[in-house]
């Protein structure tokens, strides 16, 4: 086994906050750390790094205990759910000093470069980068490190659709090539897609550890710890809607946008589906809290990785773009402007 974990605890002012007592991780599995904010997945990451030091317990990487061998800590890679850039530089002298920060070969900078497609931006300085393109060079150093255990930090949370889509494919490689990856995620929206393991994680201890094979929509307990309860079969969460005589259930990536229209919530998917659903838009915008959707106007309830520009037609007048094909204008209030400004930081 590639990672085992036992008795881990971590106490923070004389209160435990988390406390695993035993955790297995083999090569080549994708496992999603799942939980809400507070839960202890960024907590239980940085200590897999060596970053925070545990209070009692081991953290074993193939044989070698993480805590008290330094090179055992070269083999894991962490992806901060910031993206820790130097702004100055541009995306090949940023790698060229991550390179030689970490004593690695510089040859395979321009690869990594094309791989996570930022080939035609190499020469870009790093401040004029669009969010995406930020991410993907955050995600480049994995790609150089091809590190033992690759551990991501919330990696899609500001990213477009065609960058998530790039990071499951390039994390699937990762794990083909003998990695073990553990994703922190808050839902399994995306990456429920492709792990082929779930961990639940509540108040700093595990709830659920089960595979998960999303291809087939299986999934097969591996069993909890002593005296916890067998976990449950994970469902992943769907928008119900009626289309014509049918009950639709959406995937919340599917969802363009939902309005309110005549009284009734309606969906509009990126196929270009409309359905009606029973909640109002203040239930759904619950319903999907911290899945990537945003309240653009009191009307409308958008999926922030379709929009692909903000317009200002006056001085307090905003309307969104999507990158549907019919490019869809969605309206957008000051209020809101504002507040996606500092979302997304344009």
């Amino acid at each position: 086994m590639l990672l085992e974990i036992c008795r881990l605890e971590k106490t923070l002012e004389g209160r435990t906050v988390l406390s695993i007592p035993h955790l297995q991780i083999g090569a080549g599995e994708i496992v999603a750390l799942v939980g809400p904010s507070g839960c202890g997945k960024t907590l239980l990451l940085r200590m897999l790094t060596g970053q925070l030091k545990p209070s009692g317990g081991s953290i074993i990487l193939d044989g070698r205990d993480l805590s008290r061998d330094r090179r055992a800590r070269t083999r894991v890679a962490l992806l901060f759910a910031e993206d820790l850039l130097y702004e100055r530089l541009n995306p090949r002298q940023f790698l060229a000093f991550f390179c030689t920060l970490h004593a690695l070969p510089s040859r395979r900078i321009d690869e990594v470069l094309t791989a996570v497609g930022l080939g035609d931006q190499v020469r870009q300085p790093i401040s004029k980068l669009s969010l995406s393109a930020r991410r993907r060079l955050s995600f480049a150093h994995l790609q150089l490190l091809q590190p033992a255990l690759a551990l991501l930090d919330e990696p899609v949370e500001r990213v477009d659709w065609d960058t998530a889509q790039l990071f499951a494919h390039l994390i699937q490689n990762l794990a083909a090539q003998g990695s073990a990856v553990l994703i922190g995620v808050r839902d399994l929206a995306w990456a429920g897609k492709f792990c082929t393991r779930v961990i639940e994680l509540e108040a700093g201890r595990i709830s659920g550890d089960y595979s998960y094979a999303a291809r087939s929509g299986g999934s097969e307990s591996k069993g909890g710890e002593e005296g916890t309860a067998a976990p449950t079969r994970y469902v992943p969460y769907k928008v119900t809607a009626r289309r014509e005589d049918r009950i639709m259930l959406y995937d919340p990536a599917e969802v363009l946008y939902a309005t309110s229209r005549d009284g009734r919530t309606i969906l509009r998917t990126v196929s270009g589906e409309e359905a009606t659903t029973n909640l109002t838009l203040q239930e759904l915008e619950q319903r999907l809290s911290g899945r990537g959707f945003f309240k653009a106007h009191r009307a409308y309830l958008v999926n922030l990785q379709h929009i692909k520009a903000v317009i200002q037609f006056t001085r307090n007048s905003y309307t969104l773009q999507l990158d549907d094909p019919q490019e869809t204008m969605i309206p957008l209030s000051k209020q809101s402007e504002k507040e996606l400004q500092n979302l997304l930081d344009y």
